[in-house]
């Protein structure tokens, strides 16, 4: 944070420039053939999983928890393994075959993550890693890596491209198993359409 302040001078008008170029760029990386072979590689290592395990900590959290939501609504069953911590192995606990790995880490190859990983290969399922910058000691281990930029080298990390990503890959199992997705929106828009009425009901 200190040096893009220092870059963009402590204007606002330069900061908002700043944040619209960076995220262009790591969105635009993501359009590359390299890039795109990666996301599809990771919708095929994912798409036979009976359920899918997102692991994101830290400012990663939200972004787990929101990508499992966009999961369940694709009939997928899915869960944020979003702990940190030694909660995280109340999470793990469950973990099992025919199960599959998304996680988001970035940095340091810290105790949570090594730790996903450890379990995740002695029960054999797979993994799929978004990341840039996850030691190489740890991310060759993973499946497939989808490399998505946060921003500039140096600079205040965006998750804007790690959003794409996942977006993407959300999108791509529901073209996997289009009967599937339909069917699970059917019935959350049932359900949201009697949430709705029984409030009228109620008295």
């Amino acid at each position: 944070m200190r040096a893009t302040l220092a870059e963009v001078a402590a204007e606002v008008a330069q900061a908002v420039n700043f944040a619209i170029q960076a995220q262009r760029e790591a969105v635009e990386a993501l359009a590359e053939t390299a890039a795109q072979d990666s996301l599809i590689a990771a919708i095929r290592a994912l798409h036979p999983a009976q359920r899918i395990l997102v692991f994101g900590i830290g400012p990663s959290a939200a972004l787990a928890r929101y990508v499992t939501t966009l999961l369940s609504r694709a009939g997928r069953q899915a869960q944020a393994l979003d702990a940190s911590g030694i909660a995280l192995a109340d999470q793990l606990l469950g973990l099992r075959a025919g199960d599959a790995i998304l996680a988001l880490a970035y940095g340091r190859a810290y105790r949570e993550v090594a730790v996903v990983f450890e379990e995740a290969r002695r029960i054999a399922v797979p993994i799929v890693l978004v990341t840039d910058s996850l030691d190489r000691s740890l991310a060759r281990h993973a499946d497939v890596v989808v490399p998505a930029r946060r921003g500039r080298a140096r600079r205040v990390a965006l998750h804007g491209a790690t959003l794409v990503a996942l977006e993407a890959m959300v999108l791509g199992l529901a073209a996997a198993d289009g009967g599937r997705a339909l069917a699970s929106l059917d019935r959350l828009n049932d359900l949201r359409a009697a949430i709705a009425g029984s409030r009228h009901d109620v008295g």
